[in-house]
């Protein structure tokens, strides 16, 4: 049986904020910049940045950290940290953002399973809310342009409200709670109509973008594409690139000693959990001083890879999602996503033409 869908008039924004409130601490997009959103905690509707396309950071810094307490060492003994997280309610989540949390959902749950990050991401919700593209965002041609999972409500703004759907039973719960207290209203037939015209405009505004069917192909035979070389030669390996991905999730176990002892000679630390970056020089170099991914066009052309199509046969899904956030965050240009692909499908294309009949 289909659930219910609701109407929430703007006026009564403030009232299901409350709601939203009365389940945890309650983080939207709020405007740090002149041109940046970053996710934080907000007390009033005022506060959030309704018109904030991308943050910053994706949402997945609430389940993965930046930097997380592992286990520590202490009176010689050995203690894993298990941290009693306190219920968040994550709102104004866009469907790219979505479909990233639920890329970082199949792979930290993949047996054995984090369970820091499951236990971060069992206790909190997610608030979906439309959005309209810029000339940065391509999640269409990810297929990651529309609500599939990894939320538990979505909102589309239908000019004088918002058109509410529940996807789990928490959502379904809150909804019917406020309905019940009279701050939605069942959605009508003029609100799903409203509904479908916005997502079909929607669907006609992205900008930019390129064709999927043949992306991994592409990728393979164009490896030794010039394209890459040049790239490389601009690149900083800064790994700016990195940390802004909703799916990625590469990290560095770092040991941390004290700087004091204990009389008896003894002292405490903690091993630590770190975002750590594909594109650092240091990242793939191991024992023996060996790096086999040693200059910026390796790195470059592994995390291309990586982000395009290095999870089709283990997982059946890509892991770029769309959103923009490398491309904006590039201070060399590189990780225009959109430009590289369509100059390898371009080169493909030409070499295909010439291939005898």
């Amino acid at each position: 049986m289909l659930s219910p869908t609701y109407f929430l008039p703007k006026e009564k924004f403030p009232d299901f904020l409350s709601a939203l409130k009365g389940l945890g601490q309650v983080f939207a997009p709020v405007k740090v910049s002149q041109q940046s959103y970053s996710f934080k905690a907000v007390e009033k509707a005022s506060e959030i940045a309704f018109e904030a396309l991308r943050t910053i950071l994706p949402p997945k810094k609430f389940f993965y950290p930046q930097s997380e307490t592992l286990v520590k060492f202490e009176d010689g003994e050995i203690k894993e940290c298990i941290e009693e997280p306190q219920f968040k309610v994550i709102f104004g989540v866009h469907p790219c953002d979505l479909a990233g949390l639920g890329i970082m959902d199949t792979i930290f749950e993949d047996s054995p399973g984090d369970t820091h990050y499951l236990r971060k991401r069992r206790t909190s919700m997610i608030i979906g809310l439309s959005c309209m593209p810029d000339k940065h965002c391509f999640c269409q041609s990810m297929g990651t342009d529309c609500p599939e999972k990894g939320y538990d409500v979505f909102l589309t703004d239908i000019e004088d409200g918002y058109f509410i759907e529940g996807k789990s039973s928490q959502g379904q719960k809150l909804l019917a709670d406020a309905f019940t207290n009279k701050v939605l209203e069942r959605a009508r037939e003029a609100h799903k109509d409203r509904y479908k015209r916005f997502w079909l405009d929607r669907s006609e505004a992205f900008e930019t973008g390129f064709k999927v069917d043949n992306l991994r192909s592409t990728m393979d035979l164009e490896w030794e594409n010039p394209v890459w070389e040049e790239l490389g030669d601009r690149c900083l390996s800064c790994g700016n690139c990195t940390p802004v991905c909703p799916t990625c999730y590469c990290f560095d176990l770092v040991d941390v000693a004290a700087l004091s002892s204990k009389e008896d000679g003894s002292g405490d630390a903690e091993r630590r959990r770190e975002w750590d970056s594909c594109q650092f020089v240091g990242f793939a170099k191991v024992a023996g001083d060996y790096n086999f991914r040693p200059g910026p066009v390796d790195r470059l052309k592994f995390w291309y890879r990586h982000k395009l199509h290095g999870f089709d046969d283990a997982y059946g899904f890509k892991t770029c999602v769309g959103c923009g956030r490398c491309t904006v965050s590039c201070p060399s240009g590189i990780d225009d996503i959109v430009k590289v692909v369509n100059i390898l499908q371009a080169a493909r294309e030409k070499k295909d033409e010439g291939q005898p009949k």
